[in-house]
């Protein structure tokens, strides 16, 4: 008899929770999920609104939600393999279209990392205007090196192997003729952070709080921009 009563008590358990886990995902509020309706219809709206804006041509829109940041977005993907995210905020809309289409003639331009870098795993370039007043979309088909000193520009190099100290004055040598090939090619005033795998060790050639960047004459100029954790 125990056991039977210790059966049902336990079919009712789990019952219960079952039965509050259930109320619990439908009565989740939209402003934590967002509303599925809404955010194709973003995704639709944002679709329409970026090829009417910049003359482009939209493969794919995917929609969604991010309560604490955004709200309402979407990242598209245009016919050229441009992918990028737009937000429907109230009263206006944001994208950055033109921050991906400058990113890409960056990398084209200044992307060469393969060429001294040692075990070069992945390079990427972070784009932003320093003034959101200076984004024109004439600029779309301008030369990055002539749009340049309206943005921050910062270059990231990531090598496949952890910091060692035999190794250091080898990636330093790269990394300074690296420099020098981008300063001769129109980059002054790009910031460039080459890392080593696993946090274990970052050159960080960045400008400090007066916007200079460390002057660089030699190798040893590199060695002193080292951040080891």
């Amino acid at each position: 008899m125990r056991s039977k009563f210790k059966n049902l008590y336990l079919l009712l358990t789990v019952g219960v929770i079952i039965g509050i886990v259930a109320c619990l995902i439908v009565l989740i509020p939209k402003e934590f999920k967002g509303d599925k309706a809404k955010i194709m219809k973003t995704a639709q709206i944002l679709k329409e609104k970026m090829e009417e804006k910049y003359g482009i041509k939209i493969i794919e829109s995917k929609g969604f939600y991010n309560r604490n940041h955004v709200g309402y977005g979407a990242t598209l993907t245009t016919k050229n393999g441009i992918t990028f995210d737009a937000w429907n905020q109230p009263h206006r809309i944001v994208d950055f279209y033109q921050e991906e289409v400058l990113r890409k003639k960056g990398i084209e331009k200044w992307g060469y990392a393969n060429e001294f870098p040692t075990n070069v795993e992945k390079i990427d370039l972070n784009i932003g205007f320093r003034n959101e007043q200076l984004k024109e979309i004439e600029q779309l088909t301008d030369r990055i090196e002539n749009v340049k000193n309206k943005l921050w520009l910062t270059l990231y190099i990531d090598l496949n192997e952890t910091f060692k100290k035999e190794k250091a004055k080898e990636v330093e040598h790269d990394i300074f003729n690296y420099y020098q090939k981008i300063l001769n090619d129109q980059g002054e005033g790009i910031e460039l952070i080459v890392r080593h795998k696993n946090d274990t060790g970052s050159y960080m050639i960045i400008k400090d709080e007066n916007g200079e960047l460390p002057p660089i004459e030699d190798v040893s100029s590199i060695a002193r921009t080292l951040d080891k954790f």
